[in-house]
């Protein structure tokens, strides 16, 4: 049996590229990842130097931690795995069924 630990891959996907070209491809309403970009699109850190805040910068990255779609988001992104490993055949066999692979998030 072989795993994968994919838990800080998504984090460094762009998410402005990667993650919305495979939500557009999901047929999701056009609505909803407009939303989705609009949000995504506005969020912004700052680093902190003492009592300054001298630098601000668009995060272009990553996902929102503890968000509620964040699971959903890692589902859409990952889906493309589970499809290449279920063509392929690869993955896990219990006798002669194909099981795929095990995902948890």
């Amino acid at each position: 049996m072989a795993s994968l630990d994919a838990s800080k891959a998504f984090g460094r996907v762009n998410h402005m590229i990667k993650l919305f070209e495979k939500l557009i491809a999901s047929y999701l309403p056009s609505y909803t990842i407009e939303v989705l970009i609009d949000w995504y699109g506005k969020i912004f850190s700052v680093v902190r130097w003492k009592n300054c805040f001298p630098l601000m910068f668009s995060v272009r990255s990553g996902i929102r931690q503890g968000g509620i779609l964040s699971p959903f988001l890692f589902n859409i992104y990952a889906d493309c795995l589970v499809t290449i490993m279920r063509s392929s055949d690869l993955g896990c066999h219990i006798a002669e069924c194909y099981v795929g692979c095990i995902v948890c998030r």
